[in-house]
């Protein structure tokens, strides 16, 4: 029984090959989130056919007699985190035990050596055997990530509204101006000094360093949410007396997987926290998408484990975790030890 492995540009792949990938990738999610719906293929291919310059992926595909059978990502920071490479491995379940995630670890290991990464972080789904080969390969958890959902037929619209109401009892100095990417050029540079302010959320034990985002970088991501047909959707605190960015969130609904949408970012400058904002900014973000989205039946979001501000936010939003993972890092000279590569 012989296999292959094959590098992959999604970004000029012919359909045919990327509607292959996709069904892999259905088998994958399913086992990791039963019971959701598929991602249509068409939003798998279009979120694929960008790649972003800062934050490139490079992937691999594996293929025996049944055909794709496994599959492996890099991703590196190219203007930070030098040291940082991201990879996953996975392997559809049948074919397990032959050799296949070994077989694709071999690339994506010498692909990070080959730019100088010597410090390696993938993502574990928790209490699954990957946490035993993980921890053999000298790797550790150092960040816990909550995935969670609110389903909208289930939120308490009242409630959001009345979040909205007392918001003028604690933060009468502030307003809410929303904006749709691409976020207007005379305030785009504000908006990236906003974002930094992601960086004070809880990174735990993740050696990385802050994030930031120029100009540039913030319009090749916008591009990347057009070529997937998304809409980032982004609700601004201002500060009256200064105006002064002070916090934001953002929800990205999705044309071809419309019934899903995505709460991104949501950060308050530490300088206007405890005034409400952050509640007033879901509960106002909440509102408008139920209001212009009728197609969003649930959304999604990611949280630290630790970031109970947040999630105490979201809990009483109605959000329920539906998904625990962590992400193990440890130095690459160990997963190509453990691996025996």
């Amino acid at each position: 029984m012989g296999f292959t492995v094959e590098k992959i540009d999604t970004t000029t792949a012919p359909d045919s090959l990327l509607r292959e990938f996709a069904a892999y990738y259905d088998i994958i999610d399913g086992e990791d989130m039963p019971g959701d719906p598929s991602m249509p293929v068409e939003q798998r291919i279009a979120r694929w056919r960008h790649v972003t310059n800062r934050f490139p992926l490079t992937r691999w595909l594996l293929r025996d007699e049944d055909g794709i059978v496994g599959s492996a990502v890099v991703e590196m920071d190219t203007e930070q985190n030098l040291d940082n490479g991201y990879g996953f491995v996975s392997v559809r379940p049948d074919k397990r035990g032959l050799g296949y995630g070994r077989a694709l670890a071999q690339p994506m290991v010498e692909l990070l050596e080959e730019h100088g990464r010597w410090r390696f972080t993938t993502m574990v789904k928790k209490a699954t055997p990957t946490e035993d080969l993980a921890r053999a390969c000298g790797l550790e958890p150092a960040y816990e990530e909550k995935r969670s959902r609110l389903v909208i037929a289930e939120l308490d619209l009242d409630l959001m509204r009345s979040w909205v109401e007392r918001a003028q009892e604690r933060a009468s100095d502030y307003e809410l101006v929303y904006y749709e990417s691409p976020i207007p050029n005379e305030i785009l540079e504000q908006f990236c000094e906003l974002n930094r302010v992601m960086n004070t959320a809880p990174h735990e034990d993740i050696e990385m360093e802050d994030e930031v985002l120029t100009p540039e970088d913030w319009r090749d991501i916008e591009a990347h949410f057009v070529e997937a047909k998304n809409q980032l959707h982004n609700l601004i605190a201002v500060y009256k007396p200064t105006g002064q960015f002070a916090g934001y969130t953002q929800i990205l609904t999705q044309d071809l997987q419309p019934d899903l949408a995505w709460q991104e970012d949501t950060g308050v400058d530490p300088a206007h926290r405890n005034r409400g904002l952050g509640r007033w900014l879901k509960a106002a973000m909440i509102l408008r998408i139920v209001d212009e989205y009728p197609a969003v039946q649930r959304v999604d979001t990611h949280n630290a484990g630790s970031n109970e501000p947040m999630l105490n936010i979201n809990i009483a939003m109605g959000f329920k975790p539906i998904h625990t993972a962590y992400a193990w890092q440890g130095e690459l000279a160990g997963v190509r030890k453990g691996l025996k590569l």
